[in-house]
């Protein structure tokens, strides 16, 4: 129904493809305007179908698909996944689908399918005490580190994967920092800048400056949680306060004031696991975090199904903290992708082998519960909230839904 309309960040995709016929490919790249990763691999897309719209579309949509494949091998044969525990698990990850995340032209869907990619050679090397693929995972993370600026969240989690292997992190590391360093070179040289998508707009103000400000407002209760003033109030509030007080990125906000950036951490965490977290795993969340108390207190060595599934959840968690300390009004489910995708695998491997916990209950009656509590808990989402099915009731019974 939107074939032609861009939706959101899109916009800014269209204006780096536009910049890009004005001034050329490698023009845009020194400007650093562009997702260096991304636009090498979906501008043919765009050439081909004759639309940038819909080649970035097709592009995420075919990773997408690659994401799924990944995730159905990697529970299936990798994880060795059985019964209700793969089915379940299948549910859910076709539950996320949701998301407007997998039908928009942006950048998201290939970051997370590389994510989900890195996490599979990790799991193979691990698996099979080789190095093969560790000179791959480089590029995979390099690569990651191209598409975008995000990736410096991401990147310190992979540390908990080389512990007790320092080398071989060693040149995961290096290899990944030349492959990051070869996609950003245009723009380093030229503008000593990382070329990333740029959402700011050409006065001089920027999203980190609208956001630290409405998370102002936030706590004055001057506006609604999770909103954000417009562009003109941000330049009242500099026009009478001074820029000074303000961050100007988003880097920049997590230090520029530690009290408000440790407040902000607090309300982003307990957002994250009651709106995010609990909302796709469900009963999945206590069984995480009782596995994340588990596995940090016990002195006990983890039997070789849990060690990997141990590495992931730091990995896991690290993001998550180091998310939630950029002040943001309100975070959005698409940057968690991969790690709900991943999350929804683990935590049904934590079921399936239960003897870690303690607790003497059935893993499948947690399993049954936790389907139904889903059940109810996505209804309100399915008919009410933005997404393809409610679109489409919308439309065809606007006086009802």
């Amino acid at each position: 129904m939107r074939l032609q309309i861009p939706y959101g960040d899109e916009q800014s995709f269209l204006k780096a493809f536009s910049n890009i016929q004005v001034n050329g490919f490698f023009s845009e790249w020194m400007n650093g305007g562009l997702s260096p990763s991304f636009y090498i691999l979906s501008y043919p897309f765009a050439i081909l179908f004759e639309n940038p719209l819909i080649g970035f579309r097709v592009f995420s949509l075919s990773s997408t698909i690659i994401t799924l494949l990944l995730l159905y091998n990697f529970a299936k044969h990798k994880l060795k996944l059985e019964g209700v525990f793969f089915y379940s698990s299948i549910i859910l990850t076709i539950n996320f689908l949701a998301y407007r995340i997998f039908w928009q032209g942006i950048n998201d869907d290939f970051l997370h399918l590389l994510v989900i990619y890195s996490i599979v050679l990790l799991y193979d090397s691990c698996k099979k005490k080789n190095n093969k693929n560790i000179l791959l995972l480089g590029v995979i993370i390099g690569l990651i580190i191209g598409t975008r600026i995000s990736a410096f969240i991401i990147i310190p989690g992979y540390i908990f994967f080389f512990l007790k292997d320092f080398k071989t992190g060693f040149k995961v590391g290096i290899t990944a920092l030349i492959i990051g360093f070869c996609l950003h070179a245009p723009s380093l040289i030229s503008n000593k800048t990382l070329s990333s998508i740029n959402k700011d707009p050409e006065n001089g103000l920027t999203w980190a400056q609208l956001n630290y400000v409405s998370q102002i407002y936030i706590y004055e209760e001057k506006i609604p949680e999770h909103s954000r003033i417009s562009w003109e109030e941000l330049q009242d509030y500099i026009d009478k306060n001074g820029s000074e007080h303000l961050p100007k990125t988003f880097i920049e906000s997590v230090t520029f004031n530690w009290g408000f950036s440790i407040r902000e951490f607090f309300n982003e965490l307990w957002f994250t696991l009651h709106s995010i977290f609990f909302r796709f795993f469900g009963l999945g969340l206590f069984v995480i975090l009782a596995f994340s108390f588990y596995m940090l207190k016990s002195r006990k060595a983890l039997n070789d199904n849990l060690k990997f599934s141990k590495s992931f959840f730091l990995f896991f968690w690290s993001y998550t903290f180091l998310l939630c300390f950029v002040v943001l009004t309100s975070l959005e489910i698409r940057w968690y992708t991969s790690f709900v995708f991943l999350g929804i695998l683990f935590f049904h491997k934590l079921l399936e082998d239960f003897k870690w916990n303690t607790l003497k209950i059935k893993p499948e009656l947690i399993f049954n519960i936790n389907l139904l509590l889903l059940l109810l808990y996505q209804a309100k989402f399915i008919f009410t909230d933005s997404n393809l099915l409610s679109d489409i009731l919308r439309k065809i019974a606007p006086n009802i839904f």
